[in-house]
Order: structure tokens, then sequence, then C-alpha cells
């Protein structure tokens, strides 16, 4: 069994060839369970597009054996800069030959035979910084942020948690919040430390957002997938954008991860189209009112403001129009 993996893994890696071209990459920042694979799919539909997924995910020993880190803490260190840009490199060169990464399988619906740009999935790493990014290897920025209740409710781990109050991104908050986040680890109210995971990866970038960023919602990616796909196209002025519209209907790779009921909505296309509201709203079910209250006590703490009490959707102000 092993032999044939390694031999199906070979057949990946010698049915495409990358050479980068002169169109910018794009780095897609977000977390965990928050429509980035989705987003991501969509994205790859278009020409020339590889997929380069969650290459910091330090759980993968590809990702360690490559990237040379071991550890949460030291891909938060500032130190840890030159071994991120040099691995970064030999994605966009090609050079990521290693048979465990993952590629499409030939003739697959995103498969393509050349490439010569990336969509690179970044998660568990830049939130300090994602300007350096974009600045280090001229590519785009484009931001996808998810309501942080239904993300906390729907991750199963929170891996970093106890690193970013003891690396180096705990130089982007307070004392007071850094007290306030460990008091509530050391409790260990597993709702409340997810919720804490989401404002430490999401606080300094909603600190900071920059014009020529491109900041999305899920929220808004389900309820008005057109006006987002519309905002792709314009802002990147991509070819095929019929393909964007085909894929936006498309279940994710990701789907396996949410429940039966959410599973069949998010492979059926009509049965999306109906319960839009529904894919947005359900986490409301599965929290105490205790519960809200508390989210956002702690989005406060971190004087984030992106969404509000009473509210499913983003602030106004944060929305595409």
């Amino acid at each position: 069994m092993k032999m044939l993996n390694q031999l199906k893994s070979a057949i990946k890696h010698t049915s495409t060839f990358h050479k980068a071209g002169t169109e910018k990459n794009i780095f897609l920042f977000s977390m965990p369970r928050s429509g980035t694979t989705w987003l991501m799919e969509i994205i790859a539909t278009q020409p020339g597009f590889k997929i380069v997924n969650e290459p910091f995910n330090l759980r993968k020993d590809v990702v360690r054996d490559n990237l040379g880190l071991q550890a949460w803490d030291s891909l938060m260190e500032i130190g840890s800069l030159p071994k991120i840009a040099t691995y970064m490199q030999h994605f966009i060169e090609g050079r990521d030959s290693d048979l465990r990464y993952f590629r499409q399988a030939p003739f697959s619906d995103l498969w393509k035979l050349r490439t010569n740009r990336i969509i690179f999935k970044l998660l568990f790493v830049g939130e300090g910084d994602f300007d350096w990014f974009a600045d280090t290897f001229n590519g785009e920025i484009v931001y996808l942020v998810r309501h942080p209740i239904p993300v906390s409710l729907s991750r199963a781990v929170h891996p970093r948690l106890q690193s970013f109050v003891e690396s180096d991104h705990k130089r982007h908050f307070s004392q007071d919040q850094l007290a306030y986040a460990q008091e509530i680890i050391f409790r260990g109210d597993k709702f409340e430390c997810a919720v804490v995971d989401w404002c430490f990866q999401n606080a300094v970038a909603l600190r900071k957002i920059k014009p020529d960023w491109l900041v999305l919602s899920y929220e808004q990616m389900v309820m008005e997938p057109t006006l987002v796909i519309d905002t792709l196209i314009d802002r990147f002025s991509f070819e095929r954008p019929e393909l964007m519209y085909e894929r936006v209907n498309k279940a994710s790779n990701s789907t396996a991860k949410s429940n039966k009921e959410s599973q069949e909505i998010l492979r059926d296309a009509n049965k999306r189209r109906e319960s839009k509201k529904w894919l947005v709203e359900k986490w409301a079910a599965k929290v105490t009112e205790e519960q809200i209250q508390k989210t956002f006590e702690i989005l406060t703490v971190f004087n984030i403001d992106f969404y509000e009490k009473g509210n499913f959707m983003p602030k106004s102000s944060y929305l595409l129009d």
C-alpha cells in the first residue's frame, strides 16, 4: 500500500510543471474552518493557478522537514523569517518536489499541466504582518474572516494558543490583554479558549487593514457569492470568470469536516441557494446567551469590532458594496 501511494504521488508530481510568470501570486490568509478551501478552489479555477495548501501546518511531517522549524513558538519568532522566506521561495520557483506535498490528480477539475501563478492558503502564519509576505514575494493579499462563534464551535484543537502569549507574537498585545487571555486559558473553558485563539489570530490584521488588501467575510460569500466573485474578478482581472461562477455552487474538498446536515446542503446547489441564511445563522442554536455575551466581552478586550452582538453579518463598514 505504501509503494502504491508513493507511485500515485510521483504521478501527480510529474504530471504538472510550474514556472513563475509575470502575474502576482495570491496569499489567502485566514484560520481553519473559515471557508478558505472553498475560496481557494474558486480562485484556483483560473488558468495558470497552482494550489499550495497550508504550507505552514507544523502538524505535517513534510512541512517540518522542509521548513526546518518544529514548534509553533519558533514559527512566530522574528528570527525565523529568513527560513520562512527560503521555504516560500522554493514553492514560487517550482522546487517543491517532495512527494508528500499535496498535488491535484491528473485531469481532475482543478488540475493543470502547466502553472505560472500560485494561490497560497496560509493558515498558522503571518498574523502579525501580512504585508511582509506581499512585499517580500510581490504578492496580493486576500484576507478571509468568519464569525468567531461558529469557528470556535467547529475547531477541535487549538495547537498555538499558549504560543500566542509566550512567543514574539505577544508584542502586539498589551499586558492587560495578555493577562486576560492567560486567565481564560488557565480556567480551561474550551469555548472561551477558542474565542481567545480567534482573537489572537485576527486582532492584529483587523487593527491595520490596508487599502490594497481584499478583505472578505465567509458570511458575505454565502449570502452574496456573485458580489464576492465580481469583486475578485475586478481586483485581479481573472481571465475565465465563468469558471468561478460555476465553482461557487460546488462544495469544497473540506466539506467532510461539516456535520451531516450541513454536508447535504453544501453538496446540493439548490438546497444551498435556499438555505444561505441558515448556513450563516445555524450556530445560534448551539450556544447559550451567556456564551454569546462572553464572546463579545472577549472581542471588546481585544478591540475587535468586525462583528457586533445581535448581527450575524460583519459590521456594515466591512462589507463589500
